[in-house]
């Protein structure tokens, strides 16, 4: 069983390997799979499995790919657009935890998200990054 990790690493050698654009190809692909489970028509069915088994086509070949600049560049862009929504996901999931104990408000200087307890009444409110006060009624 070494030996084969041993020739697997050195086939592995120069190649591209795993990237959060690759994760996200094949997380995508599992959903499509699971989703073509409980499709009955035959044409979306079939439209559906081709167009995972091409994401599945895309993930190996940039996985093995020689060429890593471009595969970067992908991911860079990829990544563009991947980090606000993913920081957006967070911080509404942390709101919605947070709701009972905790009030998020936008600081009016520097926009940044500033967590505050939920305790009504007037309060000056400092902003950790700007060094900012500004009075907020909760």
């Amino acid at each position: 069983m070494r030996n084969f990790f041993e020739k697997f690493m050195m086939f592995m050698q120069g190649r591209y390997g795993m990237d959060p654009l690759n994760g996200f190809i094949m997380a995508l692909s599992l959903v499509l799979w699971t989703v073509n489970i409980f499709v009955f028509n035959r044409l979306a069915h079939y439209i559906i499995m081709v167009v995972q088994l091409l994401l599945v086509a895309l993930f190996i070949f940039r996985m093995l790919s020689r060429n890593i600049t471009m595969r970067s560049a992908e991911n860079r862009r990829f990544k563009k657009v991947y980090e606000p929504v993913k920081n957006w996901v967070q911080l509404t999931y942390k709101r919605i935890r947070d709701r009972k104990d905790y009030r998020y408000l936008k600081c009016p200087v520097c926009k940044a998200q500033l967590r505050v307890k939920n305790i009504k009444g007037r309060h000056n409110v400092r902003c950790p990054k700007c060094k900012s006060e500004f009075e907020k009624k909760i």
